[in-house]
């Protein structure tokens, strides 16, 4: 059971990493500059779905059988893509109004797109475990050795 957890912890660093950007997604969505202005669910959504993929895969863990857990890891892995695409085009304006119009912005939008800053690096941090997760869990798996014991060398066919 250690063995199995510890060789999920990418998928749970990046679960919380999601969580984060959530929080952050529904703080700035909600409060400040951008309170009254409407918030896109969808992010929302995603990022739920994505971190409920995650957890059944460390839950479940082997049990799911190979093929569950690649669907599963990619489809969290879309899932968070999407969120994060959402959550960055939402502040796109944002963006535009601090640093290519700077004059007469007030400082609650600076505020907001600097908090906003926080969220999106906790998406691209979920995002890049599981890229690297996706790219070495098989290496882990597909290992092979040879081993010679009279010392000649294996014959080749």
């Amino acid at each position: 059971m250690a063995k199995s957890i510890a060789s999920r912890v990418p998928e749970l660093i990046a679960a919380v990493a999601a969580v984060v950007g959530l929080v952050v997604y529904l703080i700035t969505s909600t409060t400040g500059y951008l309170a009254g202005k409407e918030m896109n669910v969808l992010p929302i959504v995603c990022t739920v779905l994505a971190v409920v993929a995650l957890l059944a895969m460390v839950a479940a863990g082997p049990r799911l059988g190979e093929l569950a857990n690649d669907a599963l890891l990619i489809a969290s892995e879309v899932l968070l893509v999407v969120s994060f695409a959402l959550f960055t085009l939402d502040r796109v304006s944002l963006a535009a109004d601090i640093y290519f119009i700077p004059v007469n912005y007030p400082a609650s939008e600076q505020s907001a797109l600097n908090i906003s800053l926080v969220g999106v690096v906790a998406y691209l941090v979920a995002i890049v475990l599981l890229i690297v997760k996706a790219f070495t869990a098989k290496t882990a798996r597909g290992t092979a050795s040879i081993t010679i014991e009279d010392g000649t060398a294996p014959a080749v066919a």
